[in-house]
């Protein structure tokens, strides 16, 4: 078997396997006629292979016939996500199953502090008949049921774009009722999970946050912050399991199994029932199915007395799963996690034999792996996050180590605890140690500039032509004058890349500006601007969710003491961090406090000696040469409800220019502002609730600006900046920035001269002039 495995060649039929998943799940009408034309392909390719014996048309044959199941499966799978019995739009009482939960990125949709809940699951039933629909749903504080438990909600549900995993996004309305408990393997599963993230609960700091993620996938303690740091590290895959951990369980076991002297059959089957209770402990997230795939295949071919080969093992798992679920192929887990293992498999040694030419061999090993995985994920990561992590090899070389430790040990932790809770806080106390490292190695590379780099299918396009050129370099069967068109494209474009790195940080660090007017901090997905009215005087409009962010964000910018805080309404991604500035505060205007714990933040920040004022249409603020004038919300509100919809609105001008400040103003608050008066134009507008679909195209032609600045968090929950509010930019003609691509963004204007400036050269390098 493993022979066969070994000259199957199945890594292109698998990479056509995946294109087409990304067809069909993107595009499901095409899914049957493009499965029947497969089909047809396969079979003529099939009857030719057969009479001339052809390897190669075997592979055709084999790949268009995989092709077409992939897609029957799409057209298949698309029917049954969207069953009639689920109305859209609508409240429906619904039964879920729960596959996972997870805290939100914010609160949105009422204007309470109150947290929420993400969960994942499927409808499994609705009016008694029985469906299977993938959803995502937000809920309103804890939900209290397990993965694999079964629960009645009252739902409000949305259709969600084609290639999104879930076929529906909706809110739960009221609360879960428990219908049927999980089964027994996950219930335990997750008592053990719980157990863990109980007992960690007393160390502090990042090693307390990532231990839990990299032992049992439970990331509920990774702040924004630190998830940052870690994908500005290239360090995301290790902020919990990832198809890593699967190899480390299993050969753990087999490696145990063969201390014991056991019989080889009955080793292979501990490992395999270890690595399916692995799979079930931490939940098969995309990665770790991909991984226990692929283990699988090999477990598999050992039992039949062979060896897999990595390659087609890799291909087999990719090609089952895709059958399986086509919307693998839009998961960015799944798709990485196959990325970074074909780089191993593939990449490696031809790379490690280039280096051993001037290196030992040892170290140019270990040089080769790392540099192989990020160059294979470099395309994928392009689309996830703009700018490439100069240091981010250096990163996984110091930090890739201390992972196998943590997740043994927090494993170990994990599964003493029930029986020895003296061992496994041992264990979870020297679990911390490498994964204080990892955290420190994150935070530590991540204030290293990223390399600029374009962004979008472009930026993909030029990553995936220079990897394969690389690869073209180190391939020993390809022709000379191949290898030697993919030496120089490499050598040419690394000079011309570093030397753009070089001069564009140096010239980014000497010109960052000092006249800036407006600063939009990167504080995730929330809001966090600066106002500066010269002479040391400041203002903050919201503060984000955490405290680091905007402190960290206040330092670069020189802002000790703030003159006046706008709180523009109190959702968490707003005034989260608003206590952290307590004592530094002159002055705070709020909109209408209606919630406890909005009275707690306004009383912590009138102990710091902060005066403290509501705010409604009229009223106004002189910050230096800036005015600040309310335009929303209304006194009285009348029918306005406190949170996004009386969000405060500012309308600042001086100096010749002028911008509008919408905190999360959705499109009926907006159209109510319009007919509330003349909307001011502007020449800078802060688009409102970090660019959701909920957005009035009136309200943006009147205000007319020239550049639209988005607070948004990278990689959200939410689908921010939507392609309706983009699209609502290009046709009113205001330029889009945002915090998410472009990091800090600063605004200056100078006698009506506008000029942007962003930390990242995504969308302004250096300052950009308005025409």
């Amino acid at each position: 078997m493993s022979d066969r495995l070994v000259r199957s060649g199945l890594l292109l039929p698998a990479a056509a396997t995946w294109a087409a998943a990304l067809l069909g799940t993107a595009l499901p009408r095409l899914a049957a006629p493009g499965a029947v034309l497969a089909l047809a392909a396969g079979a003529v390719l099939a009857v030719r292979a057969v009479r001339r014996s052809a390897r190669g048309r075997v592979l055709l044959a084999a790949g268009a016939l995989v092709c077409a199941a992939v897609l029957l499966a799409a057209a298949a799978g698309d029917v049954r996500r969207h069953p009639a019995a689920l109305p859209m739009g609508r409240a429906v009482v619904v039964e879920v199953r729960v596959d996972s939960t997870g805290a939100s990125g914010g609160n949105d949709f009422t204007g309470g502090l109150a947290s929420r809940t993400l969960l994942r699951g499927a409808v499994v039933g609705v009016a008694g008949a029985p469906v299977e629909v993938p959803v995502t749903l937000f809920a309103e504080g804890p939900v209290r049921a397990q993965p694999g438990a079964v629960v009645r909600v009252r739902v409000r549900l949305h259709a969600t774009a084609p290639p999104d995993a879930a076929a529906a996004v909706g809110s739960v309305l009221g609360r879960a009722v428990l219908v049927r408990p999980p089964p027994p393997a996950q219930r335990v599963a997750a008592s053990l999970r719980t157990g863990l993230v109980e007992r960690t609960a007393r160390l502090r700091g990042d090693g307390a946050a990532l231990l839990p993620g990299l032992a049992v996938g439970d990331t509920s303690r990774v702040g924004s912050d630190l998830r940052q740091a870690m994908r500005d590290a290239s360090l995301t895959h290790l902020t919990a399991v990832s198809g890593a951990n699967c190899a480390v369980v299993t050969v753990a076991v087999f490696a145990l199994g063969a201390a014991l002297r056991l019989p080889h059959g009955l080793r292979i089957v501990s490992a395999g029932a270890a690595l399916a209770g692995f799979v079930v402990l931490v939940t098969p997230q995309p990665s770790v199915v991909r991984a226990a795939a692929m283990a699988a295949v090999a477990l598999l071919c050992a039992l039949r007395g062979g060896r897999a080969a990595g390659p087609p093992a890799l291909a087999v798992a990719v090609l089952v799963l895709l059958v399986l679920d086509p919307w693998l192929g839009w998961s960015a887990g799944f798709v990485l996690s196959a990325a970074a293992t074909a780089g191993l498999l593939l990449l490696a040694v031809p790379l490690a034999d280039r280096l051993a030419r001037v290196l030992p061999r040892r170290l140019a090993l270990v040089l080769a792996v790392p540099i192989a995985a990020q160059a294979a994920c470099q395309p994928v990561l392009i689309l996830l996050q703009p700018g490439i992590p100069v240091f981010g090899v250096v990163a996984n070389l110091l930090a890739e180590p201390a992972a196998p430790l943590v997740t043994v040990l927090g494993l170990l932790a994990c599964l003493l605890g029930p029986i020895a809770p003296p061992l496994a806080w041992i264990a979870a106390a020297l679990g911390w140690l490498p994964a204080a490292w990892i955290g420190l190695v994150a935070r530590t590379v991540a204030r290293f500039p990223q390399l600029g780099w374009p962004i979008g299918i472009a930026g993909a396009a030029l990553a995936a032509l220079l990897l394969v050129a690389g690869v073209l370099m180190l391939a020993r069967t390809a022709p000379r004058r191949m290898r030697v068109a993919g030496a120089v494209t490499t050598v040419l474009a690394v000079l011309v890349l570093a030397g753009t790195a070089v001069g564009g940080t140096a010239g980014r660090i000497a010109g960052t500006p000092g006249d800036w007017t407006v600063a939009a901090c990167d504080v995730g997905q929330g809001d966090g601007l600066v106002l500066n009215g010269g002479g040391g005087r400041y203002a903050v409009v919201d503060t984000g969710r955490e405290d680091a962010p905007i402190a960290a964000c206040l330092g670069r910018l020189g802002v000790s003491r703030v003159d006046l805080l706008v709180l523009t309404h109190w959702d968490a991604d707003h005034v989260g961090a608003a206590a952290s500035l307590a004592g530094r505060v002159r002055t705070t205007f709020v909109g209408p406090v209606d919630r406890p714990a909005a009275a707690a933040t306004v009383a912590a920040l009138r102990r710091g000696g902060s005066a403290i004022r509501q705010v409604h249409r009229g009223d106004a603020a002189q910050l230096g040469r800036l005015r600040l004038d309310v335009l929303w919300p209304p006194d009285p509100l009348g029918a306005i409800e406190a949170g996004n919809a009386a969000s405060v609105t500012l309308h600042v001008t001086g100096g010749g220019a002028s911008a509008l400040l919408t905190g999360d103003l959705g499109e009926e608050a907006q159209n109510a502002l319009l007919a509330a008066g003349p909307l001011p134009g502007v020449d800078v507008v802060k688009v409102a609730h970090h660019g959701s679909a909920d957005q009035s195209p009136a309200f943006y032609a009147a205000a007319g600006a020239v550049f639209g600045v988005i607070s948004v968090g990278a990689g959200n929950d939410y689908g921010h900046p939507t392609r309706r509010l983009l699209g609502i930019l290009r046709a009113t003609g205001t330029r889009a920035v945002r915090t998410d691509q472009d990091g800090l963004v600063l605004v200056s204007w100078r006698d009506g001269r506008i000029r942007v400036w962003s930390e990242r050269p995504v969308t302004a390098a250096v300052w950009v002039p308005a025409k």
